[in-house]
């Protein structure tokens, strides 16, 4: 018994020891903090980057390489703006008593094809909004003789950002662009939305998990009246597509 009282009373003795030997310890710190700092400045978007272009059908992989044939990378770095555009190869028509139509060429990237683009961006750091617009600013002309009342309609559009921005108002299914109705509105961003890189295709390719796949061959349409169908000359006839980032309306 008295073994045990003994080993009790040294046990106390030890953690009373080691409490005062802590608060001791704690008596003597002294901490002061250091402090971070960052500054968030403007980024710039090179569209001649690989990863640049966002692949909307894939956003967190690769981007679509700028030198797929048939897209046009903007000259220069920008904060915000338009960063590449597709060119829309309509192929061949034929003279004809009914309107004529035809589907723009699918774009073929690497071995697989793709659906036409307009790609933009923000990375300025103050989101102020936007609007992406499309105008049909030069009817198809061969220089002499012009294919009046010829309109390009998309479909199928598919919208995707490889960051964590957002638009919150949703891409029109379908527009239409011609010489008479001027500039139309494909996208728009409200103040605080559209940070990022973006890509609107028109069309899927038969493998996208996202969109509508397969549609990638005919979702930019051009439609020329059965008045001028009927009366074209044999020739290559050009038009202009302008794509603007604009502000919000």
């Amino acid at each position: 018994m008295k073994l045990r009282k003994l080993c009790a009373v040294a046990l106390v003795a030890t953690i009373g020891a080691a409490t005062v030997g802590s608060a001791a310890a704690s008596a003597d710190e002294k901490s002061l903090d250091s402090r971070g700092t960052v500054e968030v400045v403007g980024g710039k978007i090179d569209p001649s980057g690989p990863d640049n272009i966002v692949d909307p059908e894939n956003p967190e992989g690769p981007g679509i390489d700028p030198e797929t044939p048939g897209v046009i990378p903007n000259p220069e770095e920008i904060s915000k703006g338009i960063i590449a555009v597709s060119d829309l190869d309509f192929g061949q028509i034929t003279v004809g008593t009914t309107s004529a139509n035809a589907a723009a060429l699918e774009l073929l990237d690497g071995t697989n094809t793709r659906g036409n683009i307009v790609s933009f961006g923000d990375v300025t750091g103050s989101y102020t909004g936007y609007t992406i617009t499309g105008e049909l600013t030069s009817q198809f002309t061969n220089g002499t003789t012009t294919l009046d009342g010829a309109s390009i309609t998309y479909t199928n559009p598919l919208l995707a950002s490889s960051g964590t921005g957002t638009i919150a108002a949703a891409v029109p299914a379908s527009v239409v662009l011609s010489t008479e109705e001027g500039a139309q509105t494909f996208v728009s961003a409200a103040a605080g939305e559209g940070s990022g890189l973006w890509t609107l295709e028109f069309g899927q390719s038969a493998t996208s998990e996202a969109g509508t796949p397969g549609t990638d061959a005919n979702s930019v349409q051009l439609a020329i009246p059965a008045s001028v169908a009927s009366a074209m000359t044999l020739d290559t006839y050009n038009a202009t597509v302008t794509w603007t980032m604009g502000a919000t309306a």
